[in-house]
């Protein structure tokens, strides 16, 4: 009976589509990928770390039926604190049906401040299949 209740849960968030942001990171020769969901309220987001040197946070604002804004910070890790290095918005971007590879920002390269590291990323706004 619970595992029932939960089913009926899971499927009551996902009435429509959605969108996800899928960003690509390539960082000292290492590859990979993560999916960002939309959220409602911009403090929402977290923050994630790449590679002990970067930090990327992606926000995804929507409302029924549209995405609003995508704010896209990528920051240098200092001892301290993190060290803003790049700020992205787009307003009202197109999502994609169909999967196409940095759809959204093209290959971004961002470099820190003080070993000169590289960080490439691109991003793609996609629907998601209900």
């Amino acid at each position: 009976m619970k595992f029932f209740i939960g089913a009926v849960c899971l499927f009551g968030t996902q009435v429509w589509a959605g969108t996800q942001l899928q960003c690509q990171f390539e960082l000292n020769g290492y590859n990979e990928t993560h999916v960002f969901k939309p959220v409602t309220d911009p403090y929402l987001a977290e923050s994630m770390d790449i590679g002990g040197r970067f930090r990327f946070k992606a926000v995804v604002l929507d409302s029924p039926n549209q995405v609003d804004s995508v704010d896209l910070y990528v920051s240098y890790q200092t001892r301290r604190q993190p060290m803003i290095l790049q700020h992205v918005k787009f307003i009202k971007p197109t999502v994609q049906k169909i999967s196409q590879a940095n759809s959204l920002t093209g290959r971004i390269a961002v470099y820190s401040p003080f070993l000169g590291k590289e960080l490439v990323y691109g991003c793609s706004l996609l629907e998601e299949a209900p």
